[in-house]
């Protein structure tokens, strides 16, 4: 068979050599690049790589409280997306956020229940119906322990129910009796340290009607307890034997001294 001939170059000098290396093949065509993705990393000697979430990551916390806040502020039961509400406060006590100060100090009063929670919300609108504004929520003191006052307001507040006693942050897996025997006597504690949901322990000491005036004793003592969901300045979620209710800030003030004679 023939062979190929050599290939002749010319030397720098202008003499010619009769053998060369043959030219190298040509490189193949480049490969397009990718389309990026949203799961698209930065390169690996890049100090700021980090992978990039996707647009259906959980909701924040905050935006989440302010969104159940905004609902339950609405006044009309028919305006209020219940399912909304309770997917709302499933995520938050998912979401177990550091516990908040301002949830456990002041008054709040209940925007939203459900559960034989909703039985009296019911009753309450029932009566408001015929005779003015009904209300009802607790008004927390922080303290060692703190203290604990449920309200309740018919008749525009001409007829006020009331049961005041303490309530401790409640060691896991401990029942009413050892309430007193809690191993945080501190509710500053609770709130600083903890994450939600947070069990509290309660014991009511005393309570009473007051009406035209007068006031009556009521016989009530003993244990309780609840759980916090989530709670800030705004909104916080409360559920207990009677279920969950979700409670803002109030403008309820404690019947002055002159009025427990």
């Amino acid at each position: 068979a023939p062979s190929r001939a050599p290939r002749v170059v010319t030397r720098r000098g202008g003499g010619a050599s009769a053998f060369a290396r043959p030219s190298p093949p040509p490189p193949p065509p480049s490969r397009p690049l990718a389309a990026r993705t949203p799961w698209r990393t930065a390169r690996r000697n890049d100090p700021t790589r980090r992978r990039i979430p996707a647009a259906s990551d959980a909701e924040p916390v905050t935006s989440l409280a302010a969104e159940l806040a905004s609902l339950v502020a609405r006044g009309s039961d028919d305006a209020v997306d219940d399912a909304r509400v309770r997917a709302i406060v499933d995520e938050l006590e998912r979401a177990r956020a550091p516990a908040d100060p301002r949830a456990l100090t002041g008054a709040y009063e209940v925007a939203w229940s459900e559960g034989t929670m909703a039985w009296r919300a019911l009753v309450a609108r029932g009566v408001s119906a015929i005779a003015g504004r009904s209300r009802a929520g607790q008004w927390f003191t922080p303290g060692t322990p703190g203290r604990a006052l449920n309200f309740a307001e018919l008749f525009d507040g001409r007829c006020v129910v009331t049961a005041e006693g303490t309530f401790r942050p409640k060691p896991t897996g401990a029942d009413d009796d050892d309430v007193d025997d809690a191993t945080s006597d501190s509710c500053e504690a609770a709130q600083t340290d903890a994450r939600y949901p947070i069990g509290f322990g309660v014991r009511i000491e005393r309570g009473d009607v007051r009406a035209f005036g007068r006031r009556w004793m009521l016989p009530i003592r003993g244990p309780g307890e609840f759980q916090m969901l989530y709670g800030d300045a705004n909104v916080r979620v409360f559920r207990s034997s009677g279920g969950v209710a979700v409670q803002v800030p109030s403008d309820w003030q404690r019947p002055a001294a002159e009025d427990e004679d």
